[in-house]
């Protein structure tokens, strides 16, 4: 797993995922090449970072033939765009912008590991703050901080 900030890749630290910093996947400080420990390696890359710049590293990840997953969008009308990774290392794009809601669900709302081993997500980890809705003007101000990973509305009081 790769991603820009150290302390959002802590979240994950005791799963078994091996994290590392998109920076590492540089040979230089302007991130204009991909080192050769990270080119073409990778068998699925899986962008969602909504950014070209992590499109491009994406495309740049993933070994010839593989696998290219979107989950996330980039705006329209992106200048300096390059598909040409995409074909002349005929790279399988698939979109994804929503899975099965039921079983998303069933995920979050589980406290054991699952038939298919997959352990309880336990998101409480990732709640920076929860407020009542007659706070929704406070709880926004903390959306918009930097550190802030998810702010929870309660429209119960």
């Amino acid at each position: 797993l790769f991603g820009k900030h150290q302390h959002k890749l802590d979240f994950v630290a005791n799963s078994g995922v091996e994290t590392r910093l998109v920076s590492t996947c540089y040979d230089d400080d302007e991130q204009l090449t991909v080192s050769s420990n990270h080119s073409n390696k990778y068998d699925v890359v899986i962008d969602a970072t909504g950014n070209p710049n992590g499109l491009t590293l994406a495309m740049s990840l993933c070994r010839p033939m593989g696998t290219l997953v979107l989950k996330s969008t980039c705006a329209a009308g992106v200048k300096g765009f390059h598909s040409a990774p995409i074909v002349i290392d005929e790279l399988k794009v698939v979109g994804s912008r929503c899975g099965p809601i039921e079983k998303a669900i069933e995920l979050l709302e589980s406290n054991d590991t699952g038939k298919d081993g997959i352990p309880p997500l336990k998101m409480e980890k990732y709640l920076t703050k929860t407020f009542p809705l007659s706070q929704a003007r406070e709880a926004l101000e903390c959306a918009a901080t930097k550190s802030t990973m998810k702010v929870q509305l309660v429209m119960e009081e």
